[in-house]
């Protein structure tokens, strides 16, 4: 990615052009990307930057100071280079992927030395406590060849997988390549679940299929699974032998055989990929809850007990619900102070309203949003948990442009991130934006986990084709979801609506009935109240197809 701006910030701090052009600021607007270059994620609050670069202003003069200073420096730093610098109503946010630093090195330039802004005391105190602590861990960074990480590292908790090169059958100068790149393709889908950590294919090829045993994998990459496979052709066809090996115990718990075309293989759209991917995560997952009702929960690995609750947070019932929220609860006694717990237990709270569980609406989305928040105070960079602060201004209160900035913030941190794009899209259906909804959430179902969650993609890629008036691929969709999950009451209510405004009147009927018995506290009442869709541009169509087909009022 192009570099846009050079911002030197041990011995005298200086901005530069990319081409070297010095670029003259004013003390308060180097304090400013000071506090912005050396961020997690680049990111922070305005609360912060008021506070500590106008200490002395009454609260309002410091809003006030703050929005002239950002103003002020995207005209200093030029059209190009101000794409750098964004900001919401919460959030400050710079763009360090554009963005080349200097780094301290062990008896080096001072950060920001002889820098100094007269008054402002926390700032000062700041730049002391920054100063100790570079000069801290520098010596680390050299010796260990450390980079500096823009964005927070939230693997610790997740199970490392490591997929290692096909072995190819009968190899020929056509396909000759066609092992390492199943390999590759796996790893990649794999990588798109937060259930999994995957090792980079780049160092897991380096490791001979044929000798190493899958304990080595394990002390090698500290990896607790591994996939292995081979290959055949057959013409324009491919087959896939696909092992999943608990990697430190030596033992396969998954193996399964998927057939493919080499064309799809080579366009990056293997469905028997996508089936192989979806199919290792439920194993991983089925895994990982077999184990927490075999074993006394003091003697589970942390990444068991969070495969398990993501896993059991995908439950209709309220019993196996209620269980992850228990495993939430121990893990963050495990674990009090890590994102990726509080933000799964934030979660489990707005899914339980979503879900039609919740006893009390209110108390879930106080504790949805306290989750999120303690989060991001944790983790800044973190696109899962700004993806959560979307969902809960979005679904539970109705703040839609809340959650475009979240959303936005996510998927800064991770463009990759499916579950902010998914739920993104939702948010433009419920503007009536329904063209973009529908773009928005179809991209998101190609980046899918495709573990456990995938029924919830197509429910909301449901609602999205509902909103652009495609019944008939909005009844589709929702009966995907369905197939998985039969009593999630999203699709159903979707697939109601969808076949009552298709003149379907009674299988909408007989699709209410299953709603009703999915949820039988819902009623027209509730749906006008409680959900985002009512207040769509076409909510009161809904309503009067929802009535139509024999919901309550």
């Amino acid at each position: 990615m192009t570099v846009l701006l050079r911002i030197c910030r041990f011995g005298a701090f200086g901005v530069f052009h990319a081409d070297g052009r010095s670029i003259p600021l004013g003390a308060k607007h180097q304090a400013l990307l000071a506090l912005l270059s050396t961020a997690e994620g680049g990111i922070r609050t305005r609360a912060f930057l008021e506070k500590t670069l106008w200490c002395l202003a009454q609260p309002e003069q410091a809003k006030a100071s703050l929005r002239t200073a950002l103003s002020t420096l995207r005209r200093h730093l030029g059209p190009e280079a101000a794409k750098l610098l964004f900001a919401n109503r919460e959030r400050v946010i710079l763009d360090l992927t554009r963005i080349e630093l200097d780094s301290g090195v062990s008896g080096g330039p001072t950060f920001m030395e002889g820098f100094e802004l007269p008054h402002e005391e926390v700032f000062r105190s700041w730049l002391s406590e920054t100063r100790q602590e570079l000069a801290r861990i520098a010596p680390q960074a050299a010796a260990t060849g450390a980079p500096h990480r823009g964005r927070v590292v939230l693997d610790g908790l997740l199970p490392t997988v490591t997929v290692l090169p096909f072995a190819q059958r009968h190899p020929t100068e056509d396909n000759g390549v066609l092992g390492d790149l199943i390999a590759e393709e796996l790893s990649r889908h794999l990588s798109r679940s937060w259930a999994f950590s995957v090792t980079s294919y780049l160092a897991s090829r380096q490791l001979d299929p044929q000798r190493v045993r899958p304990a080595e994998v394990a002390g090698l990459a500290q990896a607790g699974y591994l996939v292995t496979g081979s290959i055949t052709t057959d013409g324009s066809r491919f087959r896939a032998q696909i092992d999943l090996h608990d990697a430190p115990r030596e033992k396969v718990v998954w193996s399964r055989s998927f057939e493919g075309s080499q064309r799809n293989l080579l366009e990056g759209r293997s469905t028997a990929l996508r089936n192989a991917t979806q199919q290792i995560g439920q194993t991983a997952a089925g895994e990982a809850v077999r184990l927490v009702g075999f074993q006394p929960l003091r003697d589970l690995e942390n990444h068991t007990l969070l495969m398990a609750a993501i896993a059991q947070m995908q439950e209709m019932e309220a019993e196996k619900f209620q269980q992850a929220h228990d495993l939430l609860m121990h893990l963050l006694e495990r674990e009090p102070d890590h994102a990726l717990p509080l933000t799964w237990m934030g979660f489990w709270h707005a899914m339980r309203v979503e879900k039609g569980l919740s006893p009390n609406r209110e108390q879930d989305c106080r504790l949805a949003t306290r989750m999120a928040e303690a989060a991001i105070a944790v983790a800044p960079g973190f696109s899962l948990a700004h993806t959560l602060k979307g969902l809960i201004s979005s679904h539970l209160l109705f703040r839609f442009d809340l959650a475009q900035d979240a959303y936005d913030l996510a998927l800064r941190d991770n463009p990759n991130e499916a579950l902010a794009l998914l739920l993104k899209g939702a948010t433009l259906a419920y503007q009536d934006v329904p063209d973009e909804a529908v773009a928005l959430t179809d991209a998101a179902r190609r980046l899918s986990p495709l573990g456990p969650q995938s029924y919830y993609f197509d429910a909301i890629s449901a609602l999205a084709n509902l909103t652009a008036r495609d019944f008939g691929r909005a009844i589709e969709l929702a009966d995907r979801s369905l197939r998985s999950k039969q009593a999630f009451p999203v699709p159903l209510r979707s697939k109601a609506i969808a076949l009552q405004m298709s003149g379907r009147d009674a299988e909408a009927r007989s699709t209410v009935d299953r709603l009703l018995q999915a949820a039988p506290r819902f009623n027209l009442s509730q749906f006008q109240r409680d959900n985002p869709a009512a207040m769509s541009p076409a909510g009161q169509e809904w309503v009067s197809a929802l009535r139509a087909a024999g919901v309550p009022d």
